[in-house]
């Protein structure tokens, strides 16, 4: 019994001490652009999508999902996100190449999360990832707007989706 027990426990420490020596003989890939191993990009997502889901327990959207708040959520995006995350006519060249890990593109769909756990990486970033925290630097209202535009993303009302694709119309006010 002693012997079963010892090599499940040399086992289950052979992974982490292999990463363990990996990265202290620099074997682990650090470029940004490279790709990265597929075991990596599902680890890190199943440890985002479980961190996001308890982090944004419980909060709630203070604002209306209405035609005024999408669309102020749009420009707000527009001005200080589609730099990394692309706009209306695509995705961001650096943010969608030469980043890593890849600022998700949300030029054509929108995220898959929900509308607190976006208000939330928005507030608080993430970390590792260049994902800044924007907490301090706009205001909470401001923060919820553009998790509700993203949230819509994918089905924006006519007047908001409009002057997303057509971002002159905006300049140009009102029709």
């Amino acid at each position: 019994m002693k012997r079963v027990l010892a090599a499940f426990l040399l086992g289950i420490a052979t992974v982490p001490l292999l990463l363990i020596l990996s990265a202290w003989l620099g074997r682990l890939p650090v470029s940004a652009t490279g790709q990265p191993p597929g075991w990596e990009e599902e680890l890190a997502e199943l440890a985002l999508d479980k961190s996001l889901a308890r982090s944004a327990k419980g909060l709630t959207a203070p604002l209306a999902p209405d035609d005024p708040t999408i669309l102020a959520g749009m420009k707000l995006y527009r001005n200080n996100c589609a730099g990394c995350h692309g706009g209306s006519k695509g995705p961001s060249l650096w943010g969608s190449k030469n980043y890593y890990p890849r600022a998700p593109q949300f030029s054509h769909h929108a995220p898959d999360l929900t509308v607190p756990e976006i208000y939330w990486v928005t507030k608080h970033g993430i970390r590792y990832s260049g994902m800044g925290a924007w907490n301090g630097m706009m205001e909470d209202e401001d923060i919820w707007r553009i998790a509700l535009f993203l949230s819509r993303l994918g089905s924006l009302p006519p007047e908001v989706d409009g002057v997303w694709r057509n971002p002159a119309r905006a300049a140009a006010g009102p029709s």
